[in-house]
């Protein structure tokens, strides 16, 4: 048997409700969205209640590692010299050369690896202008392999050269991260038998 429950016209919401209810739910919407989400997304702050909770702070910060991987991005882009200038396969040995000139601003990193075989060897050779760097040479395996190594690392320094001896397949190279007040210009010499050079995200 199904029961059938009878409802007044009083239990129904009027218009004139219905209008108050979506007038009070965009009027919530308003407050969350200049309360909260403009302060914690984009560091803006109307109300003044963001820098209460600390929303604003999260959104500048928020903000500004954005701009940070999109000028790292983009300085990586414009400095990286042209292919025909920067790889070249040499004949007599068929070994891969690559020239890069990065430029770092203030607290700026990047990453710039040589995929490698295993076994596989690679000469480098490094430096900088306008002040020293705090980097790691060092090495991982592709996605889901867990292979890592450290082959050495240093703070402000200048100027490096080696060889690298890919201990495993993957990836294996330098982070560099400027702790200096000013820009500066790394140059990046490789050559050997690597398969490419990827600046890693």
């Amino acid at each position: 048997m199904i029961n059938i429950e009878k409802f007044s016209k009083k239990e129904i919401p009027s218009d004139s409700q219905l209008m108050r209810f979506s007038i009070i739910a965009v009027f919530i919407w308003l407050v969350i969205y200049f309360c909260i989400v403009l302060p914690a997304e984009y560091g803006i702050d109307p109300s003044g209640l963001g820098n209460v909770f600390d929303l604003t702070e999260m959104g500048r910060i928020k903000i500004k590692l954005i701009d940070e991987a999109n000028n790292e991005q983009h300085s990586f882009n414009k400095n990286i010299l042209s292919n025909d200038q920067s790889r070249e396969l040499t004949k007599s040995t068929g070994e891969n050369e690559d020239a890069f000139k990065l430029v770092l601003k203030p607290d700026e990193a990047i990453e710039i690896k040589l995929e490698m075989e295993e076994g596989k060897l690679a000469r480098y050779r490094w430096s900088t202008k306008g002040g020293g760097l705090n980097y790691n040479l060092h090495g991982d395996g592709y996605r889901g392999s867990k292979r890592s190594i450290t082959y050495k690392k240093g703070r402000k320094v200048e100027s490096d050269s080696g060889e690298i001896k890919a201990d495993f397949d993957g990836y294996h190279g330098w982070f560099w991260r400027n702790r200096n007040k000013a820009n500066v210009t790394v140059f990046l010499d490789t050559e050997g038998d690597y398969i490419q050079v990827k600046r890693m995200k």
